[in-house]
């Protein structure tokens, strides 16, 4: 609405700039007609337009600085990445049991459910084990009070805190984001989050300015960050023997996290696969139905013999 107010405004101002200009010339020249006049203004103003937009898109516009936006993450070959690979469901799992021991205290997952686990990272039985393990609320009864029942399946993951204010509370007036869609959320996805997540040194570098309570992260934006460093060597026992460094910790939390964001990654693809090639095999009998009805009249030959006298 501001630009269209400015160049409205321009457009006037060169309108009655061209028109003083035209009604001094045609004291002295009265046969320039109203269209000519018309047709100036119209180009001078079309002029004045693409010059303006010239500018505004010749013109870099930082709203941060790089060190406001944070360092860029470096690009990793996830195993999931490429157009036919599936999650590694090890590391799914491992993933699961980091964001449970590490995670789980801080960030929630709001749009996880038990149920979803069930195939991917634990079977129905551990599943079920684990919901019932957490209690939640039960339908008022007949005096109206609710009382307290076992997890399901089909119950949510539950959150750290009640509320909001709880959370802010709990960590100082900062608020942890729910990690449901993180990946999705955060530019750079996986490599963001991995990169964050084992990017805290040990001594901010020097002329690195930190505001009070926060810890120095070069990839966070501003490069102050209220969550401190979480994943340290030998934090968690694996299962399977995995040795638990803090890089295959990270790798694993950030894995099960892209798959919380993208529960039909794998389905999805398998999909597209399927869809490729009922699509390349149609297309292939498509050319051969074409060749097959066109080929006889496209390489006839129609020969003409004139009558004999």
């Amino acid at each position: 609405m501001a630009n269209r107010l400015r160049y409205s405004a321009l457009y006037k101002r060169l309108s009655a700039s061209v028109s003083r200009g035209f009604s001094t010339s045609a004291q002295s020249t009265p046969e320039v007609s109203s269209t000519t006049r018309h047709a100036v203004i119209a180009t001078l103003a079309t002029g004045g337009l693409a010059a303006w937009y010239v500018h505004l898109y010749g013109s870099p516009i930082n709203a941060l600085t790089l060190a406001e936006h944070g360092l860029h993450p470096t690009e990793y070959p996830w195993p999931h990445s490429g157009a036919l690979d599936a999650f590694d469901h090890q590391s799914l799992r491992r993933g699961f049991q980091v964001y449970q021991e590490v995670c789980a205290a801080c960030h929630s997952l709001n749009l996880v459910a038990w149920r979803t686990l069930v195939g991917v990272t634990h079977t129905a039985d551990e599943v079920r084990a684990m919901a019932e393990e957490v209690e939640y609320d039960s339908e008022p009864n007949d005096e109206g009070e609710i009382e307290k029942r076992p997890g399901k399946l089909a119950d949510y993951i539950p959150a750290p805190y009640p509320n909001e204010q709880a959370a802010r509370a709990a960590n100082q007036g900062a608020l942890p984001p729910d990690l449901s869609l993180i990946i999705k959320a955060r530019h750079g996805g996986c490599d963001y989050v991995f990169s964050l997540l084992t990017g805290y040194p040990d001594e901010p570098p020097a002329g690195a300015v930190v505001a009070s309570g926060l810890n120095y992260n070069p990839y966070f934006p501003g490069g102050g960050i209220a969550m401190g460093r979480v994943l340290f060597d030998g934090l968690v026992e694996y299962e399977d023997g995995t040795p638990a460094t803090t890089t295959q910790m990270a790798k694993d939390v950030t894995s099960f996290l892209n798959w919380a964001a993208e529960p039909e990654h794998d389905d999805r693809k398998k999909a597209g696969m399927k869809a490729m090639l009922i699509i390349g095999s149609l297309w292939a009998i498509s050319i051969w139905v074409k060749r097959f009805k066109w080929s006889p009249i496209k390489t006839r030959r129609i020969v003409y013999k004139p009558p004999k006298l």
